[in-house]
């Protein structure tokens, strides 16, 4: 076994020793250089495109901080025509969307009762008249007795005292007759404002009773609106400030003026109502229809605004895509005012970008920080937009995009 296990070892020494050999012959080898190398370059990297009107130029703005305000339109002055006594509706003069003025007759009831309470009243009127003066006659003649000695104190004193109950009789027949006549003229129905008639509730012909309605009466020409106010917002709100306000169905905006505001925050909403005011000069107002105002409650001038459809939140970094030397950079920004006066809402820069400089309006999705960028041939912005157009307000294009996606 001896001569077994000598041979065994040296196979095994010997396959060491040629495996160390081979490594030192490959360390040993040249290494091919650089240019013999096969080797792949890189792809070149695709440029993301925009159209024209996602990129906007930043230029100094005026901005507002606004609290939006919404609310139904509601005249301040209206009544309802009633009847103040009962009867027989005989006629209805006017209908609705009819003008009216104060004091005009709209409506009459049968006065054929009153008419005969009043005769009757002024014939009481008549018999306690004269009974007054058959009183005072006799009051004159028993004192003329009575100084003569003819009659006693009592006598003189009835006498008295019976013309007395004549002329409490004959005032007692004077208010019943005032009140019979102020009957007779209630048949006749009246609107007490200037306005429009609105609704009519009774017809010719119906029986109505005191307080019947008859029609309802409007006046346009002063309307209010109650607009809920957040509560964080109330303590910038004053009596006397203007509000811009767009009304449906209504080509012109209207400006109202907040004359009241409420106390107390209404329950469940935690919001403060404010009352605005109209004047209103446009026969196409009406009332019940809806608003939206918009309430100016601090502005600054030159400064950089951005849309809304511009800035990015990535965890707590703020940020928008900026275009510098035709390549996508990240910006981070510090945001001040929200300003939604020109429809689209604009947000003030503090800092991190400046006049002058390209950013992606439009909300393509995420985009590839330090990409190439290329504009796609279009109409370029408008370099003098309607104010309130362009989401960066005079001298910026809209931020809306003209495409669909931007291709990276």
């Amino acid at each position: 076994m001896k001569p077994a296990l000598l041979v065994s070892a040296a196979v095994v020494v010997a396959l060491v020793a040629g495996g160390g050999w081979m490594l030192r012959q490959r360390a040993a080898a040249p290494t091919p250089s650089a240019a013999t190398a096969p080797s792949a370059a890189p792809a070149a990297q695709a440029p993301v495109e925009f159209a024209a009107a996602d990129v906007i130029t930043l230029q100094p703005v005026t901005i507002a901080r606004t609290v939006p305000l919404t609310g139904t339109l509601r005249p301040v002055d209206q009544t309802v025509v009633k009847a103040k006594v009962a009867g027989e509706l005989r006629e209805v003069l006017v209908r609705e969307g009819t003008s009216v003025r104060r004091g005009q007759a709209v409506a009459r009831l049968d006065a054929t009762e009153y008419e005969v309470r009043v005769r009757e009243r002024e014939a009481n009127l008549r018999s306690a008249a004269s009974q007054v003066d058959q009183a005072r006659r006799t009051l004159e003649n028993t004192r003329q007795l009575q100084e003569k000695g003819f009659v006693s104190q009592s006598a003189l004193d009835q006498s008295r005292s019976g013309w007395e109950i004549a002329v409490g009789n004959r005032d007692a027949a004077s208010a019943q007759l005032a009140l019979a006549r102020k009957a007779l003229a209630d048949t006749v129905m009246v609107s007490s404002i200037d306005g429009i008639v609105s609704e009519r509730y009774a017809q010719a012909g119906e029986k109505l009773p005191i307080d019947g309605r008859v029609m309802a009466v409007v006046d346009l020409s002063r309307m209010e609106i109650d607009a809920p106010v957040p509560a964080t917002e109330i303590g910038a709100v004053r009596i006397g400030q203007t509000v811009e306000l767009r009304i449906e169905g209504v080509a012109r905006p209207q400006v109202g003026r907040i004359v009241r505001i409420a106390p107390s925050t209404q329950a469940g909403t935690r919001s403060v109502p404010v009352y605005i005011a109209l004047d209103n000069r446009d026969p196409s107002v009406r009332a019940g229809l809806f608003a939206q105002g918009v309430l100016s409650v601090e502005s600054r001038s030159g400064v950089i605004a951005i849309p809304q459809t511009a800035i990015r939140d990535a965890g707590a970094r703020t940020f928008v895509y900026a275009i510098v030397d035709d390549r996508l950079v990240e910006r981070e920004v510090r945001l001040g005012l929200r300003d939604e006066t020109a429809g689209a809402a604009r947000i003030e820069v503090l800092s991190g970008l400046a006049a002058g400089d390209r950013i992606v309006a439009a909300n393509l999705g995420a985009l590839r920080a330090g990409a190439p960028v290329r504009i796609a041939p279009g109409p370029g912005p408008n370099p003098n937009p309607a104010p309130g157009t362009g989401p960066g307000g005079p001298g910026q294009a809209s931020a809306m995009p003209a495409a669909a996606t931007a291709s990276r």
